[in-house]
């Protein structure tokens, strides 16, 4: 409190004005200027018959005394207005962030309002056990780990997919072992994500055998889906997030099969903001999924 007094001394060159500032006495602000001065063992204004300026002791602390206290202003007027504007605070990993959020997000403002803020807080890896930072976390994860309170999104389907320009440059594909042969696009898997690879693809279809070129990867799905509509390989697609491009024919199918895992687009909402915010986000979210799977 001595040091936000000084500094409010300094910018009003008097006692009395910064007593009034602050709510003080000015012999209450006197004293707690004479008591940093001691402390600090150095005088840091120059007492003058109709104020105070500052000695150059006094100088050196108010070039460092006062950003820092514009900066705990800042700081403490953000937390003031997020308390007094609802705000939603949605964790999801790339994926699903850039193809099923966003496509939305306009939707999704339509129907709450301007009222409530929305924050899209994109990752590659899931929150940690017990993260109350978000209101809502949506990561892939396996679908026996669902608790009651959590909602299966998205079941993990998977396809090879490419841009048409690459397909008829590669040919024909006769079958998945065909794609041992190709350039294959990556999704780098942090060790706690739980969604599919290439090699849990073709395990999954039952094919062996060793792969003629090396993977390019990527560290998130954005960027491995616009190397594939540029032509630059083959990447494993999700069904249900890439639909929009294989519906355009920016992206194609190289074969029919399609393998389907354990896990899922898991969504959980966090017990530390009751608010009606993340209630109407949530639900608004399970209902635009229920919708889709009923056409």
């Amino acid at each position: 409190m001595a040091l936000y007094a000084f500094e409010v001394v300094a910018q009003y060159g008097t006692f009395t004005s910064a007593g009034q500032a602050l709510g003080l006495t000015q012999s209450s602000v006197s004293q707690r200027i004479k008591g940093l001065e001691a402390d600090l063992g150095v005088v840091l204004f120059h007492r003058e018959h109709r104020g105070v300026s500052l000695t150059n002791e006094g100088l050196r602390l108010f070039n460092v005394v006062s950003p820092a206290m514009r900066q705990m202003g800042y700081a403490v007027g953000a937390l003031i207005e997020r308390k007094s504007k609802p705000r939603v605070r949605i964790s999801a990993d790339f994926a699903f962030s850039t193809f099923w959020l966003l496509p939305r997000l306009g939707y999704l403002r339509e129907e709450i309002g301007d009222e409530i803020e929305i924050q899209i807080l994109a990752s590659t890896v899931p929150p940690g056990l017990g993260d109350t930072d978000c209101d809502i976390q949506i990561h892939v994860a396996p679908k026996d780990s669902i608790k009651p309170d959590e909602v299966l999104l998205l079941e993990e389907v998977v396809a090879a997919v490419c841009s048409p320009q690459l397909l008829e440059k590669i040919g024909p594909i006769r079958s998945a072992a065909d794609l041992l042969n190709v350039q294959l696009l990556s999704l780098a898997k942090p060790a706690t994500a739980a969604w599919q690879t290439w090699q849990g693809w073709f395990d999954g279809l039952g094919i062996t055998g060793e792969r003629k070129k090396n993977y390019i990867s990527f560290n998130n799905y954005d960027m491995v889906t616009q190397a594939a509509l540029s032509g630059e390989g083959v990447a494993l697609g999700w069904i249900g997030l890439i639909d929009d491009l294989l519906g355009k024919g920016s992206l194609v199918t190289l074969t029919d099969d399609l393998v389907a895992s354990d896990a899922g687009y898991v969504m959980s909402r966090s017990n530390s903001n009751s608010g009606r915010g993340p209630r109407l986000v949530f639900d608004w979210i399970t209902e635009q999924v229920l919708a889709a799977s009923s056409k």
